[in-house]
């Protein structure tokens, strides 16, 4: 397989760490030759573990997220990644799979877990040709303050322009799971999140979408995450 871009988005309320442990947990789960980027605003942080680019000062929030598409990256292909999406073992195989059915769509990945707003796309992970989707972030830019209004943020936008999307788990049944909706169960009148002491590591990417998030499941001391999130 050929070098492709991996980059990550760390800005606002998310710590470099989140970062470094993003780029530590995909090193050890993917086989192939890659190039670390990251958007963000803690610059003098991360310098040394990524190639910084400058978060856009018109985003905010989830929005940051829409600067992936704009980037002059040096690879042909680029791995988006949330920061908050743990990678429990090794995805190459879902990189080659996305890389030999790279004429069947715009974006490769996994769709929202509850079809968030009627929409199944999800932004999570998006695996995509770096100058065949500059077209989304350039339009997103013509009128960004009335883009960013969009409810239910990047994914909803972003999924109602495209045409041809592949979901990877349609080909990987053990690809992703939710914390949320696969792994925990919601309590007291959906108010409270009820997860299992341990769990079995028999899938690719954990996704820790809304609460917890990774550094508190380490500060409740969930033991899973001290071998994931590292």
């Amino acid at each position: 397989m050929e070098k492709i871009n991996f980059i990550t988005v760390c800005t606002e309320k998310y710590s470099s760490e989140y970062a470094i442990k993003s780029l530590n947990m995909f090193s050890r789960n993917y086989r192939g030759l890659f190039s670390p980027f990251c958007i963000t605003d803690k610059s003098h942080e991360l310098l040394g573990k990524y190639s910084i680019v400058s978060k856009n000062p018109n985003l905010t929030g989830w929005w940051n997220k829409i600067s992936v598409f704009g980037q002059n990256l040096p690879h042909e292909y680029t791995l988006y990644v949330d920061l908050d999406l743990l990678i429990l073992n090794d995805i190459t195989d879902v990189v080659e799979f996305c890389f030999n059915k790279r004429d069947d769509y715009e974006i490769a990945c996994f769709g929202d877990h509850i079809g968030w707003m009627g929409e199944k796309f999800g932004s999570a992970f998006m695996f995509f040709k770096q100058d065949q989707m500059k077209w989304l972030y350039y339009e997103f830019e013509k009128e960004i303050a009335s883009n960013m209004e969009t409810k239910g943020g990047d994914q909803i936008w972003i999924g109602s322009k495209l045409s041809k999307i592949l979901y990877i788990e349609e080909e990987f049944s053990n690809f992703v799971k939710s914390l949320k909706f696969d792994i925990g169960k919601m309590q007291e009148n959906n108010t409270k999140l009820s997860i299992p002491k341990d769990i079995e590591k028999d899938f690719m990417l954990l996704n820790c979408h809304g609460q917890p998030k990774p550094h508190q499941l380490r500060e409740i001391g969930w033991k899973p995450i001290e071998n994931i999130w590292v």
